[in-house]
């Protein structure tokens, strides 16, 4: 249980917002490359089908990994993995599947995750969406009756 808990503090400083939404994807590039293979770790995204719910480029779908405080850093990524196991093992889960290492070793969540850091953010600036402009300008404008 120990090895969980620089993981737990990393994941608290997250959480309470100590990495904004923008910050996170400058500290994933400042942080350490992973041990893994992102080759193999496309193998293991598609097996396990984390596209399902993370979508092909890791941004679409129900919840989206580009830009996730959980991949701050490889460790806080397995624990975030390996936690969710140790919580919760035995209950079936509507959310996201546990992940023992029976289910992945630790060599394959290191290939996940460099496979995971090879997403980029394909958001256009919002600047540069005319729709979005069009709405934020008439929002802007005084009401007359």
């Amino acid at each position: 249980m120990r090895k969980h808990v620089l993981g737990l503090e990393v994941l608290a400083i997250v959480l309470a917002g100590g990495l904004t939404a923008t910050g996170i994807t400058d500290a994933q590039e400042l942080a350490a490359d992973s041990a893994g293979n992102a080759i193999a770790g496309q193998r293991i995204y598609f097996e396990h089908a984390c596209y399902s719910c993370h979508g092909y480029t890791g941004e679409t779908g129900v919840r989206a990994l580009v830009g996730s405080g959980f991949l701050f850093n490889e460790a806080l990524f397995m624990n975030f993995l390996r936690l969710r196991a140790d919580q919760n093992p035995t209950l079936p889960s509507t959310q996201m599947p546990n992940y023992p290492e029976e289910s992945l070793s630790d060599a394959e969540i290191k290939d996940l995750y460099a496979y995971i850091k090879t997403f980029r953010s394909n958001t256009p600036a919002l600047e540069s969406v005319p729709t979005l402009q069009a709405i934020i300008e008439s929002a802007s404008r005084n009401y007359e009756r």
